[in-house]
């Protein structure tokens, strides 16, 4: 999502830091990126808890980002004012904190919380480094907004595959998936729906504040 003095423009984005990376450096190259370079960039979406702390339909600003195997100390970082920003708009329920991006969709809850440990991160996704890494090069001011749509206790079908090689989903091999693991798979969709509310009031209250 870019943002300029006058308005809020909603992009869409494809899943996963290759694809993301590959689009960012496309959207560069357009005319509408350079005649209208964004003073800063809100990223919104959903991501996997790590921490025991955070459960289905929790909003977590981001402080850091980092990228899964690598140190901790190659965690990038949001943009202070304007992370500080959103706090305010979005109230004292939503939460400051860490994550780190994947290349691959969390499915098992014994390695969210693994990993949780391992990168002293709250959330998972596959995108956020991605998009802190190209825009610290364009000195591109970007908070990052995730709402929690797996708990770290809860273990996902097995989702390996379920996106292209450019960030699109494989609509088929998803529902294979889920048809072999039922159980696994309603709980999914029950929490998905429940954070993809919680996505759509954050990102009205942002778009009534901008």
């Amino acid at each position: 999502m870019g943002k300029n003095s006058a308005k809020l423009d909603i992009i869409a984005i494809p899943a996963g830091i290759q694809p993301l990376t590959t689009f960012l450096q496309q959207w560069q190259q357009s005319p509408n990126f350079v005649n209208k370079v964004p003073q800063g960039l809100i990223m919104m979406g959903l991501g996997g808890s790590l921490s025991l702390n955070y459960s289905v339909g929790d909003v977590i600003l981001y402080k850091k980002c980092g990228l899964m195997d690598y140190s901790q100390e190659n965690k990038g970082s949001c943009d202070q004012f304007l992370t500080e920003r959103l706090f305010k708009q979005l109230g004292n329920k939503t939460i400051i904190g860490e994550g780190i991006s994947s290349d691959r969709i969390i499915c098992s809850a014994e390695e969210k919380l693994l990993l949780g440990k391992k990168y002293q991160a709250d959330v998972v996704d596959m995108e956020g480094y991605a998009l802190l890494n190209w825009s610290e090069k364009l000195n591109i001011p970007v908070a990052m907004i995730r709402v929690i749509s797996d708990g770290c206790q809860q273990d996902l079908p097995d989702l390996t595959g379920a996106f292209t090689e450019d960030g699109s989903l494989r609509p088929f091999i998803i529902a294979r998936q889920m048809l072999t693991n039922p159980s696994n798979s309603i709980h999914l969709i029950s929490s998905s729906l429940r954070s993809l509310q919680v996505l759509k009031e954050v990102s009205n209250k942002i778009l009534d504040n901008g």
